[in-house]
């Protein structure tokens, strides 16, 4: 986009045209719900297919601009219905911040359930938004105090003015005006924030980390900067924000779909044919989800191999490899909630094997958590120096409060005592599973980061031009966060 460089945008009626498009719209490349149609997997036909859906997804993007300004108008109705009560209770809502449809998509493990990828960031919502509030925004704040002092010279004297004589109210569109401004100080007030509590963005970041397992490697160590707050505010934008995308979605996605979507016609053929699996008794499914590590994983997650530890193994076309890692951690977060699941590949085993036995050996004093997660917490902080309680450990904190508030560790109470025994039964467990995961993944990315280092020093001993081939391919290419791209 002029002006604002690459930009990354995402809303529901984007997501739907997508699914409509791709998976079950009469003209997708699905023929049922669990089968490709047979043309996407001959290569012979890829230029006709990309050729037809061309003309599909320009006549998708022509029916949205027809129906754009029924949608917009329905989509004005809708939010103002849905958030209006909320927002004239509470103005501030619209300066809380949510993590957005795009982070559910790159946050997302390979066949991770909803309510597993709920409960994750749900988890780390508060370091999110203390480490985004931990930053100064001079402009923002500076605007929001002038705009209160403004409202509030213009409040105060209508005020004071129907104490005196309450007939002033009944000027016409007074009312309003009082209103109005008030809900604006409102909003302003909840920008600025007068919390002076110094915090370390960096302890923050990999609270944060613990949590959503896939950040970018560019951010090591930049916590600190403006620019990494920036990139991970697109990830965790204001709600007001999401209001807005929402809005203008309907004259937004007819122009994405006609000028980006359709040109990466042929790309979106040939992806179907070249990662997909056909599974007996499932149907075709995405490659990447089979969390194969031969053929997708990469070897900078893993341990190098004991004849040269410091020596990169070999290396899949960087086409057919996860990003961030997402096939081992994928793997790894499937094998911890699934523990009577077996991966098919002996590889994959191997190594599931051996990341959960140092996770064990390193963080063996798990069981003593439940009783004091504060100590666990220090074992965390020595492997990515985290300093911040992950948040899955308060939680479990504050239910073994509430296990002895209720009795349940000692006596029982006799009123539905079975029932919540049962339901803290399954909250324990759930919450020691997602501290294995955790655990798991932080292991995971010292493992990649060592990696790096290592791979960072051979390269060193090499000749200027292999250093410049080796540092190009030493962090990862993501995409769906490249640097400077915004999201709007």
């Amino acid at each position: 986009i002029p002006f604002l460089g690459d930009v990354i945008y995402f809303s529901n009626g984007m997501k739907y045209n997508l699914n409509l498009l791709l998976f079950w719209g009469p003209w997708s490349p699905f023929e049922n719900n669990w089968h490709l149609k047979p043309e996407y997997k001959q290569p012979g036909k890829r230029l006709e297919l990309a050729q037809s859906m061309r003309k599909t997804i320009s006549w998708v993007a022509l029916i949205n601009v027809l129906l754009s300004p029924v949608i917009f108008t329905w989509q004005l109705i809708y939010k103002l219905c849905d958030n209006a009560q909320m927002v004239k209770n509470e103005p501030s809502v619209l300066s809380i911040r949510m993590w957005s449809l795009y982070s559910k998509i790159y946050l997302r493990h390979f066949n991770e359930l909803d309510h597993e990828l709920s409960a994750r960031l749900s988890r780390a919502y508060v370091p999110a938004a203390k480490y985004l509030q931990s930053f100064a925004a001079p402009v923002s704040v500076i605007i929001a105090k002038n705009t209160m002092f403004f409202t509030s010279a213009i409040m105060v004297p209508i005020l004071a003015l129907t104490v005196y004589d309450d007939s002033i109210l009944s000027i016409e569109h007074m009312i309003t005006i009082l209103s109005g401004l008030s809900l604006l100080f409102l909003i302003c007030r909840s920008l600025v924030d007068d919390d002076k509590e110094i915090v370390c963005q960096e302890s923050l970041m990999n609270a944060i980390l613990t949590e959503v397992h896939y950040l970018p490697d560019s951010w090591v160590g930049k916590a600190h900067t403006q620019q990494v707050s920036n990139q991970f505010s697109q990830i965790f934008p204001f709600k007001a924000n999401y209001l807005f995308n929402e809005l203008i979605s309907p004259i937004v996605t007819p122009f994405i779909l006609f000028f980006w979507l359709r040109p990466k016609s042929l790309e979106i053929v040939d992806f179907y044919r070249n990662y997909t699996a056909e599974v007996a008794g499932v149907g075709d499914v995405c490659a990447f989800s089979m969390m194969n590590l031969r053929k997708n994983g990469n070897p900078a997650w893993r341990s190098p191999g004991p004849s040269s530890p410091g020596t990169p193994t070999a290396k899949l076309p960087q086409v057919d490899q996860a990003e961030d890692g997402k096939v081992e951690m994928s793997l790894l977060s499937f094998s911890v909630r699934n523990p009577t699941w077996d991966p098919v590949d002996i590889e994959a085993k191997e190594f599931v094997d051996e990341i959960i036995a140092k996770t064990r050996q390193k963080y063996s004093s798990t069981s003593n958590s439940i009783i004091n997660p504060f100590q666990h917490h220090d074992m965390i902080g020595s492997t990515l120096h985290i300093a911040e309680i992950p948040s899955c450990l308060i939680g479990l904190d504050q239910s073994t409060r509430l296990l002895h508030k209720e009795g349940l560790t000692g006596r029982p109470n006799r009123i539905n005592s079975s029932s919540i025994m049962r339901s803290s039964i399954f909250s324990t467990s759930d919450y020691l599973t997602s501290i294995e995961v955790n655990q798991s993944a932080l292991l995971l990315h010292s493992i990649h980061r060592k990696q790096l280092e290592e791979r960072g020093n051979h390269a060193s001993t090499s000749v200027s031009q292999s250093v410049l081939k080796t540092n190009t391919n030493l962090q990862e290419r993501t995409p769906l966060l490249k640097p400077g791209a915004r999201i709007i």
